[in-house]
């Protein structure tokens, strides 16, 4: 195969995978946790490239912290969005804990996504808002 054919091959099983992923990533049920300062946390069974999604609503000028904590050494990561579903915070780096804190300038819902990947995991997820 020569190079150009090998790069177009490529980039079209690169489109391909992102295509899947944004697919699967749209998929994911949200659930609706209410008020988040009166959220205590949830735990998670979550399988290997599993995926889930909350939303919480937060008062304007309140600091938060959020936070994920798994039982078993796997890739945790946990994406922050706003109401206009642009993201706002992550944390992505290795490991089953991640936090991320973000004060909302203006009262409204934020969407939380966690993702696991390299196996089963049990995971706490949980956000404390500032008094």
């Amino acid at each position: 195969m020569n190079p150009l054919m090998t790069r177009l091959v490529t980039a079209a099983a690169a489109v391909f995978a992102l295509t899947n992923v944004c697919s699967a990533q749209e998929q994911v049920k949200v659930t609706s946790l209410g008020n988040a300062a009166q959220f205590k946390g949830t735990t998670i069974k979550m399988k290997d490239k599993g995926q889930a999604a909350y939303v919480l609503s937060f008062k304007a000028g309140k600091e938060f912290e959020a936070t994920t904590d798994g039982t078993k050494n796997t890739d945790v990561n946990l994406y922050v969005h706003d109401q206009a579903g642009k993201q706002v915070g992550k944390d992505d780096s290795p490991g089953p804990k991640s936090s991320v804190k973000i004060t909302p300038e203006k009262e409204g819902k934020y969407k939380f996504v966690i993702t696991n990947a390299g196996g089963n995991n049990m995971v706490t997820f949980k956000v404390t808002v500032a008094k």
